[in-house]
């Protein structure tokens, strides 16, 4: 009998093995199920907490990011006329057409309609800006419209729009407020100065513009005053007699006027357009492109009453500089080109120095009336243009060595030299 038993136990137990696979196990699913949400409420709790991390590293970190991007925005170039100049035979060719059409009523009408509408797109780029010392000064003189001029959206940087105007007739402002079409207002700031021309550019923060002003207003566009001639029709834009903003339409008088000024000359425009002395605005061609900066000091006494501004090409590299938050560079020479006459009377070629600003850069070197400047800078100097556009290459507080020629006792012209820091009008 035991011998019997033994293969049946065997038996079962080779059995066992043999289905040991399929044993069932019985799983805990009320602590599974326990362990589930656990796992998913820390997960959760996990989520809250990166979540408010993010949040408060983000807002704390806002300021410095906004700053930092503040601090670098694009640089902004001024197209030269020489990148123009391919425009100038089609601009011709129209005004010749202009002038062979016969004027009748109709054509009349029609041409005024054009005038109307090319003002009418001009005026997206111009601004009204106006400046006040406290608050309540500002609400008092809002309703005072001769205390705000007129400007030109110039430039963006991509965080900046800049706007070209002249200096704001109250002094020290703390307060200074651009009006767009549609009369939205945002605050500004005063970006740069030159008080040689006294012309400014202000910035207004980007974000600042609400969405449906942009929608409204344009960046203008610069043409070239040099080719601007006696007779061709312009459009003046802006506060051209202190108060709203309007267009006034006329013909060029004049564009080969020249204004001396310290370390340069510059083109005035003068037009038959009436206007207020204390106007300010901008100079338009037939074709929406701004020919020159409407500005009081241009005006003659002849012109008192009439509209007339900086012709846009002898100033394209101010306004750049100033749009890049740079002040102008200035050493205080007015001059002359030496002619071929005068080298004739036996004068060097150059610049004559006719006068020296009282305390500029210049007078501080030693640079004196009647002085022949022949180089700056490791450039020969041969005429007015050539000083001018070397002097605006370099960087203020530069200091940079100017060759010239001085008449000795004897009447001869001995080389004398000049160490200059460049400086800026104040």
């Amino acid at each position: 009998m035991k011998d019997e038993k033994e293969p049946l136990e065997q038996k079962q137990n080779s059995e066992e093995e043999e289905y040991s696979f399929l044993q069932e196990i019985i799983k805990d699913e009320a602590g599974d199920q326990a362990k589930w949400k656990h796992d998913v409420l820390r997960r959760i709790q996990l989520g809250l907490i990166f979540g408010l991390v993010a949040c408060f590293t983000f807002f704390a970190c806002k300021p410095w990011v906004e700053k930092r991007f503040e601090e670098n925005p694009t640089e902004v170039t001024i197209p030269q006329d020489e990148q123009q100049e391919e425009n100038q035979t089609q601009q011709e060719e129209e005004q010749v057409q202009e002038q062979k059409t016969v004027l009748t009523t109709e054509t009349y009408q029609e041409m005024l309609n054009n005038l109307k509408q090319v003002s009418g797109e001009v005026r997206k780029s111009v601004v009204e800006i106006q400046g006040a010392v406290t608050e309540e000064e500002f609400s008092k003189d809002q309703e005072d419209k001769e205390k705000s001029i007129s400007g030109m959206i110039v430039a963006d940087n991509g965080q900046e729009l800049l706007i070209l105007a002249g200096e704001l007739p109250v002094k020290d402002a703390k307060i200074i407020r651009v009006t767009f079409s549609g009369d939205s207002q945002c605050d500004a700031i005063l970006k740069s100065r030159d008080a040689g021309l006294g012309l400014c550019v202000y910035a207004v923060q980007r974000k600042n513009i609400a969405d449906d002003v942009w929608a409204q207003i344009e960046t203008a566009t610069l043409g070239g005053s040099k080719v601007v001639s006696e007779g061709d029709t312009v459009i003046a834009v802006g506060k051209l007699y202190g108060c709203d903003t309007i267009a006034g339409y006329g013909v060029i008088e004049s564009g080969e006027n020249y204004l001396d000024k310290a370390d340069g000359q510059y083109q005035t425009i003068y037009t038959d357009v009436a206007g207020d002395i204390s106007g300010s605005g901008i100079l338009v061609n037939i074709r929406g492109e701004v020919i020159g900066i409407i500005n009081t000091s241009v005006r003659t006494d002849d012109q008192t009453n009439k509209i007339s501004g900086y012709g846009i090409s002898d100033i394209k590299d101010v306004i750049e500089l100033l749009s890049n938050g740079k002040n102008v560079p200035y050493l205080g020479v007015s001059g002359v080109e030496v002619s071929s006459e005068m080298q004739g009377q036996g004068i060097p070629q150059g610049v004559y120095v006719k006068e020296v600003d009282a305390g500029s850069p210049a007078m501080a070197a030693g640079i004196q009336s009647g002085d022949i400047i022949t180089n700056i800078a490791d450039t020969d100097i041969i005429n007015l243009l050539g000083y001018h556009n070397t002097l605006m290459k370099q960087n203020v507080g530069d200091k940079i060595l100017v060759r010239g020629k001085r008449q000795g006792t004897g009447g001869e012209y001995v080389d004398i030299d000049f160490g200059v820091t460049v400086g800026y009008k104040q």
